[in-house]
């Protein structure tokens, strides 16, 4: 029979091997379920992209969360809870993942259906779609909790459904379904100025917008005309030359960048579509043997963080599914690690 000393080694074991033994082997990734009005949390192995319940996933927070961010810490989680127009910020256990709401919510807009955080975690905007606002909040480093800029919220036009800030911070460009533009603001701590000149037009239905890493580029998946329009950004005024729009699958829903390589999920065909992006150009050419078959109805993309799998939520499956990315070619192959949500997850976000 083994001693006490025996048995709690045991355990101490059995927990390093359950949390992938270090951060180097793992990461975290939360996903908003809108349904259940809940956050799912998961851990993630780098190499094989296994998905690991957290313990005591789902975890309860406001109504219809619809957008979720990770704190580059790792400390933080915030959710957009659109259907009582606040933010949660919940705290998260460094020992397993889990999360812990600190109460009360912060106010935000009417309908907040998406967050943006500059890469220092040191601002966090929220994009209210119904009062046509975006809230923008200082963060404390050593809390979490958020305290509104001056000026905020800032006027923007209503059904603005998607945003997109540069990795450099400097500025913040929203999407607006109903007017088919994009409208860009410059960012100083925090404060949006209008930049002259826009907005640009994209195409019809727009539903998603990125940001290239080099802040060269930016991309509107456009799922009325199903299409994804390339603009050129002028990284000292904020400017937006529209260069051109290429076809895509049906209803196109989402779109990310990584590396010289494009992807755009199609809710309607149920693939993504995928582009090798000509630097200096931005045209689109389609890789070899895109569009992937990715199951059914893909609502968002998110890529992991060593640039080795893309992670597929999918509507009507109720599931998060990791693909494996070719750094060669970009072609995506399908690996058996997929998580059910129970319920349809509507964004997700992953710790670095």
């Amino acid at each position: 029979m083994p001693s006490k000393r025996t048995s709690l080694v045991l355990v101490s074991i059995s927990l390093a091997t359950l949390l992938g033994c270090g951060s180097s082997s793992t990461h975290t990734a939360y996903v908003s379920l809108p349904n259940s009005n809940a956050v799912a949390a998961y851990r993630i192995n780098n190499t094989s992209g296994k998905f690991t319940t957290i313990v005591g996933s789902p975890y309860p927070g406001g109504n219809s969360p619809s957008s979720v961010r990770v704190h580059p810490t790792g400390k933080f989680v915030y959710v957009a809870n659109q259907s009582e127009n606040d933010i949660s910020l919940f705290t998260i256990d460094s020992a397993i993942g889990s999360l812990k709401e600190v109460l009360p919510r912060t106010a935000a807009g009417l309908t907040p259906v998406s967050l943006a955080m500059d890469s220092g975690g040191n601002f966090l905007y929220v994009l209210n779609r119904v009062s046509g606002s975006i809230s923008a909040y200082s963060i404390n480093s050593g809390t979490g909790v958020l305290t509104g800029v001056s000026g905020s919220p800032f006027a923007t036009f209503p059904n603005s459904i998607a945003f997109a800030l540069t990795p450099s911070a400097k500025f913040l460009y929203v999407l607006n379904a109903n007017l088919g533009s994009v409208f860009a603001y410059s960012v100083n701590s925090g404060v949006l100025q209008p930049v002259s000149g826009l907005p640009v037009q994209v195409g019809n239905g727009p539903l998603a917008i990125t940001v290239d890493p080099a802040e060269t580029f930016v991309y509107v998946a456009n799922s009325t005309d199903n299409t994804v329009s390339v603009l050129s950004l002028n990284s000292a005024t904020g400017a937006l030359t529209l260069l051109g729009s290429f076809p895509t699958g049906t209803t196109p829903s989402s779109v990310v960048v990584v590396g010289p390589y494009l992807y755009v999920a199609n809710l309607g065909s149920s693939n993504i579509s995928a582009f090798s992006v000509a630097p200096t150009t931005g045209i689109l050419t389609q890789i070899t043997s895109s569009p992937f078959s990715v199951g059914t109805a893909p609502l968002f993309e998110v890529v992991d963080p060593n640039n080795l799998f893309l992670y597929v939520g999918s509507q009507t499956a109720k599931t998060i599914s990791a693909f494996s990315i070719t750094a060669s070619t970009g072609a995506l192959t399908t690996t058996s690690q997929t998580a059910s949500t129970t319920v349809s997850p509507s964004s997700m976000s992953v710790s670095k």
